[in-house]
């Protein structure tokens, strides 16, 4: 009976060893949720058209504002604006003009979500929003964390028309 190489044996324990590291290191769809978990401030929104240009998201616009909230217990809230939106004419009666400007600069919703582990991916399942219609939905975000900073990117699928890329960045406002 031939015994392995020493070399071969101390090859192959470490390979074993470097695999279990990793596997120890891999994080689930628990670990993403709770680095989700906090209030993520609005930094910007940015889309990448298919002849390679990018534009401020037009849903935003260039001066945008907003916070979305995740929380432990699986819920999560967004609202964002567009700062540039013009001033009701009299604060107290706004006038239709003044009502639809106010709509349109705005975007607000509140869902529970999930997060996949091996795509990296947050799906917000609507319950309430701006749109009647929305409720009821899935918004998938792909995403990427970095320090403070939270990345989303809307899945392909939501996309449409001459956008390929529509990225959405946070910066850690609270944990």
């Amino acid at each position: 009976m031939r015994l392995p190489l020493p070399g071969v044996l101390s090859r192959v324990f470490c390979v074993g060893l470097l695999a279990i590291g990793v596997a120890a290191h891999a994080q689930t769809a628990a670990d993403y949720a709770k680095e989700l978990v906090g209030t993520w401030k609005l930094v910007g929104a940015e889309q990448r058209l298919k002849d390679g240009t990018t534009r401020p998201s037009p849903n935003y616009g260039p001066h945008q504002a907003g916070y979305m909230i995740y929380t432990e217990a699986g819920t999560m809230c967004s609202v964002t604006v567009k700062e540039d939106r013009p001033k009701w004419s009299t604060p107290n009666a706004p006038t239709p003009d003044d009502l639809k400007s106010a709509w349109d600069g705005m975007g607000a919703y509140c869902a529970t979500y999930t997060v996949n582990a091996e795509e990296k991916s947050v799906t917000h399942h609507v319950q309430f929003d701006k749109s009647p219609n929305a409720a009821g939905t899935d918004r998938k975000r792909f995403f990427t964390m970095t320090g403070n900073r939270l990345v989303l990117k809307i899945a392909p699928t939501e996309l449409g028309g001459n956008v390929v890329e529509n990225t959405i960045i946070w910066e850690r406002a609270a944990k």
